[in-house]
């Protein structure tokens, strides 16, 4: 049992490791007028399979352990009056209701694709509130994998210029040509770094959730070893985040270093206040060089005026208004589950090339147009029980690490899409809220 056991913790941290890359078989292409379209497209990423492989020996870790119970209904409804509990089995109701949106989707296999990922990453979920993983090890193999994007991002931003790599997952990107994310000063175009991720917000995301892991460490590190990991993937994941040019990203990290400021300032613990303030000092530092030698470029993103920033926001404000649409069209039921795009090519825009179909940048409004009132309204339900849940909870160093992570991606998705539409995203978004739900039951 100890070898099942260690097999699975292994192979968990392991994936969380391997997360970043996106090697995949794309074994369904999409096109929208003869454009690639990459909301239709069917995907197999190899993460996938470790994680099926993992998700399998827990299945028999569970077996063997004899977890699995008969439910009584008296007991069931009884138990729904703890929080963690009921906000489990809202979880619950909020796959069947993904499940349920197939049916009356407008592609049933693109909405069948989506919920088999959103069933993946539930697992996940449900596997962190099970099984005994240690907190520390995760945040290890999250720092890690980090740094090394962190390294990577910033040698993409000073050579701009990605390689294309299909074992890595990598496609080519140069600041020159159409379609690379990039800044527009008066007299340059600086491509964005992306790591090993399909979009620059999308790295800068997962590394605010890194920093936030860097934090715990530091404040936890006792040995010179641990403090020299500490500060190498400190050197790398700062600029790594600044080099994405991510402002949700940035707002996040900002965000949540304030809130663990203040409650480190009322904890009134001398050690881990004076290491927070060397760690923050080095971070300011490393910020303040940075910018002063990135000047233009950091002010056309702060500033929003040039045409690239422009167009950029307009797209936006496009994107928000067929939410809106698709959401009055079928206000009860939505498109389905992953047709969103779809309903906008069928329902309201049929001339745009492929590339431009991209879901509202705001999973709220996204779960809205995708699921419907009942749908979205339980995923609402499910995020307010939890944060008032944790609020209400004291706070250990562990939570307040774990509830800002989550914050963090809360924050992000009022601008963003990939928590809610892309395998990477989605997968990181269960993992949190499944760790800050399972604080909730180690009371």
């Amino acid at each position: 049992m100890k070898k099942l056991e260690k097999l699975i913790e292994f192979g968990f941290y392991l994936f969380i490791f391997l997360l970043p890359w996106q090697t995949r078989l794309i074994w369904r292409e999409a096109a929208i007028n003869g454009s690639i379209w990459e909301y239709g497209r069917f995907c197999l990423y190899g993460t996938e399979l470790l994680l099926w492989a993992v998700l399998f020996l827990y299945l028999i870790w569970l077996f063997k352990n004899k977890r699995f119970k008969k439910i009584n209904l008296t007991d069931f409804f009884s138990r729904l009056k703890d929080k963690g509990v009921l906000i489990y089995w809202l979880i619950v109701l909020f796959v069947l209701i993904g499940g349920f949106s197939i049916f009356w989707a407008l592609d049933y296999n693109l909405a069948y694709n989506r919920w088999l990922t959103l069933l993946e990453a539930v697992a996940i979920c449900s596997m962190i509130l099970i099984f005994n993983f240690k907190i520390e090890k995760i945040a290890i193999a999250w720092v890690l994998t980090s740094a090394i994007q962190g390294v990577f991002a910033v040698w993409q931003f000073f050579s701009q210029y990605i390689f294309p790599n299909k074992w890595l997952g990598l496609a080519e990107h140069w600041p020159t040509v159409a379609g690379s994310i990039i800044l527009q000063t008066d007299a340059e175009r600086w491509l964005r770094a992306y790591g090993s991720l399909p979009h620059p917000n999308i790295l800068g995301g997962f590394l605010t959730v890194s920093l936030l892991f860097l934090i715990y460490l530091a404040l936890q590190a006792k040995t010179q070893s641990q403090r020299i990991f500490v500060l190498a993937s400190l050197l790398a994941i700062i600029p790594g985040l600044f080099f994405t040019f991510s402002r949700s990203a940035w707002l996040a990290a900002i965000f949540s270093f304030i809130v663990l400021a203040f409650w480190l300032w009322q904890k009134k613990d001398y050690f881990l206040n004076q290491t927070f303030l060397k760690v923050f000092f080095l971070m300011f530092l490393m910020v303040v060089i940075l910018a002063i030698n990135l000047q233009n470029p950091l002010l056309v993103r702060f500033q929003g005026e040039q045409k690239t920033e422009v167009a950029s926001i307009q797209l936006r404000m496009t994107f928000t208004e067929q939410a809106w649409q698709l959401t009055k069209d079928s206000p009860l039921l939505g498109q389905g589950i992953g047709n969103y795009t779809l309903g906008v090519y069928q329902k309201i825009n049929p001339a745009w090339p492929g590339y431009y179909y991209q879901p509202v940048h705001n999973i709220y409004i996204l779960a809205l147009a995708e699921l419907g009132i009942f749908g979205a309204l339980v995923f609402y339900l499910i995020l307010f029980y939890l944060i008032s849940a944790l609020i209400k909870n004291a706070f250990s160093l562990e939570k307040i690490i774990l509830f800002l992570a989550l914050i963090s991606i809360l924050i992000i998705s009022l601008f963003d899409h990939y928590f809610w539409t892309l395998y990477f995203g989605v997968v990181v978004f269960w993992l949190i809220l499944g760790l800050n739900l399972k604080s909730i039951k180690a009371k």
